[in-house]
């Protein structure tokens, strides 16, 4: 781990990537077509074309939802559309989560895009650590052990010196922790 970067890492139907947001102020978000080629391209169906944006503002970071069909939830609460339909920015912080696509209840599934705002950036490549079947996941983070029994997808686990990425069948792992299943 190294330093403080603001990036936005976002898995979708199995694919981790990882965007490193300072490089632009405005990172467009949506489903790629001919006339319509977002920097943050989802694919899947459930995604409008527009969907939003990630804006810097004054060195802040807020993330504008453009009001799609399917919608888009942060840390579990709906973004609703503001007064008159206007965009609301929704300032982001450290380990904010958002899920492209799922609707109102935040379905978490192979057509729906998860995402985390992180500022910590990991220059080790993540892993991918099978989960299928197990009721329990043990994460060890110094010398904290975080323990998850029935563990739901997109939970996040590990503090200080990694992260592990609950996502079901499989788990994403970056840095300097461990995980037990069971």
């Amino acid at each position: 781990m190294s330093g403080k970067f603001n990036n936005l890492i976002v898995i979708e139907n199995g694919r981790l990537d990882t965007y490193l947001l300072d490089d632009k102020t405005i990172w467009e978000v949506g489903r790629p077509v001919a006339d319509n080629q977002p920097d943050i391209a989802c694919h899947s169906s459930t995604v409008s074309r527009k969907h939003g944006r990630f804006e810097n503002m004054d060195g802040i970071w807020f993330y504008l939802d453009n009001n799609g069909k399917n919608g888009t939830v942060y840390n579990n609460r709906h973004i609703d559309a503001g007064r008159n339909g206007r965009i609301k920015p929704v300032m982001l912080s450290d380990g904010d989560v958002l899920i492209f696509g799922g609707g109102e209840r935040a379905a978490i599934n192979c057509r729906t895009i998860w995402c985390m705002f992180s500022t910590r950036y990991y220059s080790e490549e993540w892993k991918v650590i099978d989960t299928k079947g197990y009721s329990r996941i043990d994460v060890t983070d110094g010398d904290e052990v975080i323990r998850n029994d029935n563990p739901s997808k997109g939970l996040v686990m590990g503090k200080n010196r990694g992260i592990v990425i609950y996502m079901g069948d499989i788990s994403y792992v970056v840095g300097d922790v461990k995980v037990a299943c069971s």
